[in-house]
């Protein structure tokens, strides 16, 4: 019976996801797949081998953000490091790779080696003859149709990143390299204006968007240009909420879109302005990214996503010209409690769009403590999309939130799936964080995530008016059988974790801050666990448990992060 019940979960599971879908998007889906017959047929194959009118592109790309030259010159030497992963890619005699398609890397390894954004890196590092051989050799495998590599995500990438590059790379090239070059760009650009990704919209449709607009200017084609700032006016309303936020609820995809609509405003500008929407869309997303700003200048780990380098973020939100950052993003649902150099994050807002969660975590209710620079509890991060470990980095337990056993807060399943979800999340206080007598300001959320298992989770969170110590309340109600508890605290790796006694534990930090954890309810246990900070990276950690049991139906919960000293 086993076989035919895991056909019917999973069948199951599927239904809960797609009851989310919208048909169009499903039906663009399916049109997406059929086109791929055509665009592999030598029909297509014929009539895309050479433009009936090849001339050099207008070089509208602007180059807001400077290349590594480290990076480059290691691409010199056929290093190529993406998403925190190094491959060796061995050249031939005549300096061509051996492969574009390595067995041993991820999808998004190989995708991220198709962007053709590390022409940046050779540029910075003056390797313009590898940059050169590097695309002269991409062109003569990829310069039709590829199903893989001429993906419309990263052809809008590759695209963007050959018209802000181009002048500089076929600066002295041969006649034959730069009638490929200009040819496969118009092919690229023509691509992507007719296959723009409805189906997933977000930070993946923004690109197709961009590269529309880029290309409809490098090739003065107007029909392109206007097909791509059209979309892009319709898209800002629908993504950038009010407060600011992009609806995907992900800080390292905000800080894309912020950097994809910070380009795309300096080449509108340069072309004779830039619309009033994509000027406050910039100001308002940079505003919204500030509010996730550490201490140490990365960014809060909710949902998918890394802490990024602090002075990428740093220019970022001054390119934006943002404003200074609130304490709370009501629309998406996160409040910040901040009192004498500690801060904590909370995040008291839906997983992600209900038409496309596929960047989010199980992680409602969740929160993220500093004091000064420093970062005491975490959420666990992302590691990698193609990976055994990617749900393990999705699930409940990874994150600083209550999970219940045998139950998930959202049904996070493949790669970028999710069925069951929280429908009903609020944050108490929509006005942010309030003050009590005496100074103290709180926030508390609930949510809905486990009614499937009949309870609900509420978490109040309370921060002395001197920064000293935060308070946490959790209850859990149950209207079912009660199942058992477990509040998680997922501990920075460059924190010590000593536990005194089953109610305390003794906290210090890399500088020597020191903290103690005391519970009121439950019993306190440590246990090893894992911290993604970056893709590809991951280090061993320490996890606070408090495992609690309910009574009559409810479980309370008490917890108190002080400082010492």
């Amino acid at each position: 019976m086993s076989g035919p019940m895991n056909v019917v979960s999973k069948a199951l599971r599927l239904g809960r996801t797609l009851r989310y879908v919208p048909l169009e998007a499903i039906r663009w889906r399916l049109m997406a797949r059929a086109k791929r017959v055509y665009y592999r047929s030598p029909l297509y194959g014929l009539q895309a081998l050479m433009p009936d009118d090849v001339r050099e592109p207008q070089w509208v790309g602007v180059e807001l953000f400077a290349g590594d030259p480290v990076a480059g010159a290691a691409i010199a030497k056929g290093q190529f490091t993406f998403i925190g992963t190094t491959l060796p890619l061995p050249t031939a005699t005549d300096g061509s790779l051996r492969t574009w398609l390595p067995t041993q890397a991820s999808a998004l390894w190989i995708f991220n080696l198709h962007y053709h954004e590390w022409l940046a890196d050779l540029r910075v590092a003056g390797q313009r003859a590898v940059a050169r051989q590097l695309v002269a050799d991409w062109l003569l495998t990829f310069g039709t149709y590829h199903p893989v590599v001429w993906h419309p995500y990263p052809t809008s990438l590759r695209l963007v990143a050959w018209l802000t590059h181009g002048q500089w790379l076929m600066d002295g090239a041969d006649e034959d390299l730069r009638q490929a070059f200009y040819a496969c760009l118009q092919r690229q650009a023509v691509y992507v204006a007719a296959n723009p990704e409805l189906d997933l919209g977000g930070n993946h449709l923004l690109k197709n968007l961009k590269a529309m607009i880029y290309g409809g200017l490098a090739l003065e084609n107007a029909d392109m240009y206007g097909q791509g700032m059209a979309g892009l006016l319709r898209q800002l309303p629908l993504q950038i909420l009010p407060d600011g936020m992009h609806y995907e609820l992900t800080p390292m995809y905000a800080a894309q879109v912020l950097r994809d609509l910070l380009e795309i405003r300096a080449v509108l500008r340069n072309a004779g302005g830039a619309p009033k929407p994509v000027e406050e869309a910039v100001r308002k997303l940079g505003t919204a990214l500030g509010f996730f700003v550490h201490g140490d200048g990365g960014l809060a780990l909710f949902n998918d996503g890394a802490e990024l380098d602090a002075p990428y973020v740093a220019q970022l939100l001054r390119q934006s010209g943002a404003d200074d950052a609130p304490e709370i993003l009501p629309d998406a649902g996160y409040a910040r409690l901040s009192r004498g150099g500690m801060s904590a994050w909370f995040d008291a807002g839906k997983v992600g769009p209900d038409e496309n969660p596929g960047h989010a975590h199980a992680d409602t209710l969740s929160f993220e403590l500093d004091v000064g620079r420093e970062r005491i509890v975490v959420n666990s991060g992302t590691y990698a999309y193609q990976h055994a470990l990617r749900n393990t980095f999705r699930a409940t337990a990874a994150h600083s939130t209550v999970s219940l056993e045998g139950a998930e807060s959202a049904e996070v399943w493949g790669g970028f799936r999710v069925g069951r979800r929280p429908q009903e999340v609020e944050m108490i206080l929509q006005g942010g964080a309030q003050p009590l007598p005496g100074g103290d300001i709180w926030v508390e959320g609930r949510h809905d995530g486990f009614a499937y298992v009949g309870a609900m989770h509420r978490r109040k969170l309370v921060m002395a008016a001197d920064g000293s110590r935060l308070r946490g309340e959790d209850e859990i109600t149950f209207r079912k059988a009660a199942r058992r508890v477990r509040a998680h605290f997922p501990i920075h790796p460059d924190v010590n974790v000593r536990l005194v006694s089953d109610m305390e534990a003794e906290l210090e930090t890399a500088s020597g801050v020191r903290l103690r954890m005391k519970i009121d309810g439950g019993r306190l246990d440590v246990r090893d666990s894992r911290y993604a900070p970056q893709f590809g990276v991951m280090k061993p950690s320490r996890q606070l448990l408090v495992h609690g049991r309910a009574q009559g139906g409810l479980c309370r919960l008490s917890w108190t992060f002080e400082r010492l000293g």
